[in-house]
């Protein structure tokens, strides 16, 4: 019987996933294209409206959970999301070229991609235990990335001028993962007299989880730093398509092409290689936590002193092709799987509710932050060429950081 439990979870959560990569990715490159459009001086003020959006959305979805059984959560969080594509999508329909509903919609799909996938996982870890985890996320993830890698292909063939059609689609997928999530083995609800706590006493019940669990404090930290690197990352990679072209259909196509490629790469390593490399003795959690500050600092390394010369060529785009190829399969395929395999070691609450704050508001603080970094680095006098070289202390801190937190308790049988 736990045999058969565990094959329909992982049947039903690697389907469920599909749907929620395709519904992220068939809408991504219209949010990069956005981003390309906004311009990275700008673009930090969105990052940080993000940030506070996030943390009234912690408090509401803390709020949230406790007073509704874990069945509900996914219907509850999904079906409003549902209904603000539909008002998005006739927002586009009637003003295609509002600025207002452009600037909305990249703010909002920030807070979108973060809670859909978040809610996903917390979902979902309660399905498995550890050994189980490190066993099977990987497959589950390559299923995300079949489905990121469907909601891509779509937008660069048919739909980078169809945004209406985009979002409709992304709200059906949403819709049949309501469907899905539904069969996935339900956990015990949450205490009832948490029912009963307001939305103050939920981000206070937060931050004591956080101020009492070691752990918890360490993946927040290294969540902090990941994302302010990546987003550092980005903007060089925004300031490469900027230059490039103008052209917004263009530029969708162009993020829509980066989707195309790093997906089949992450599907190949989730089905093939992530359950291997986070089971292996010699490799295993710590080595995928510990190596992913190498790869920033190889990134950093690569495009330093090259972005100035090859900036305005064709190379330039090569260059961002690459970066995205071996970082983003690395976050999707080895390191996410690696953060919610640690996961599964904690506590229900904690699950549902520190995990979910460090997804979303937390990684949305480092997101801004790391816009930050890259604009105050070039406000102070140094060139796009070298302003990678300033962010390498801090890419070395998040291996740093990853060695503490790489778990012995997570160890496969």
């Amino acid at each position: 019987m736990i045999k058969r439990n565990f094959n329909k979870d992982l049947i039903f959560g690697g389907a469920f996933f599909f749907l929620v990569l395709f519904a992220l990715f068939v809408m991504r490159p219209f949010r990069s294209a956005l981003a390309a459009q906004i311009g990275t001086s700008d673009l930090t003020y969105f990052l940080i409206t993000v940030v506070l959006v996030m943390l009234i959305a912690n408090a509401i979805y803390s709020l949230t959970v406790s007073r509704i059984s874990e069945r509900s959560l996914v219907p509850v969080i999904y079906s409003f999301f549902i209904f603000n594509l539909f008002l998005y999508a006739m927002g586009n329909y009637f003003f295609p070229n509002s600025y207002w509903i452009g600037a909305s919609f990249y703010v909002w799909y920030n807070v979108f991609n973060f809670f859909v996938v978040s809610v996903f996982w917390a979902r979902t870890i309660n399905c498995f235990n550890p050994d189980e985890a490190t066993k099977y996320f990987g497959v589950i993830s390559a299923c995300g990335s079949a489905g990121a890698w469907l909601g891509s292909q779509s937008v660069y063939f048919f739909l980078s001028d169809l945004p209406v059609v985009a979002m409709l689609l992304a709200s059906v997928a949403l819709a049949l993962g309501i469907f899905l999530s539904s069969q996935l083995t339900n956990q015990s609800a949450a205490d009832s007299d948490e029912g009963k706590s307001n939305i103050i006493a939920q981000l206070t019940e937060q931050f004591a989880q956080i101020r009492n669990n070691p752990l918890i404090q360490k993946l927040l930290i290294y969540a902090f730093i990941w994302t302010g690197l990546a987003t550092a990352l980005y903007f060089f990679g925004l300031e490469i398509i900027s230059a490039h072209t103008n052209d917004v259909v263009k530029q969708r196509e162009i993020f829509a092409l980066a989707d195309s490629i790093v997906t089949p790469m992450a599907f190949f390593i989730q089905l093939f290689l992530a359950r291997l490399i986070l089971r292996a003795r010699r490799l295993g959690i710590r080595f995928v936590i510990v190596g992913y500050g190498f790869l920033f600092c190889l990134c950093f390394l690569a495009i330093s002193g090259h972005l100035s010369s090859l900036f305005l060529s064709s190379s330039g785009i090569v260059v961002f092709l690459v970066i995205s190829a071996v970082m983003r399969p690395f976050e999707y395929a080895l390191n996410k799987p690696a953060r919610e395999s640690i996961y599964t070691s904690l506590g229900k609450k904690e699950k549902y509710k520190s995990t979910v704050f460090i997804d979303t508001f937390v990684n949305r603080l480092g997101d801004a932050s790391g816009g930050l970094l890259f604009n105050v680095i070039l406000l102070m006098g140094a060139s796009i060429a070298i302003a990678p070289l300033a962010i390498l202390p801090l890419a070395a801190s998040l291996s740093l950081v990853g060695h503490k937190i790489a778990p012995k308790q997570i160890t496969p049988h």
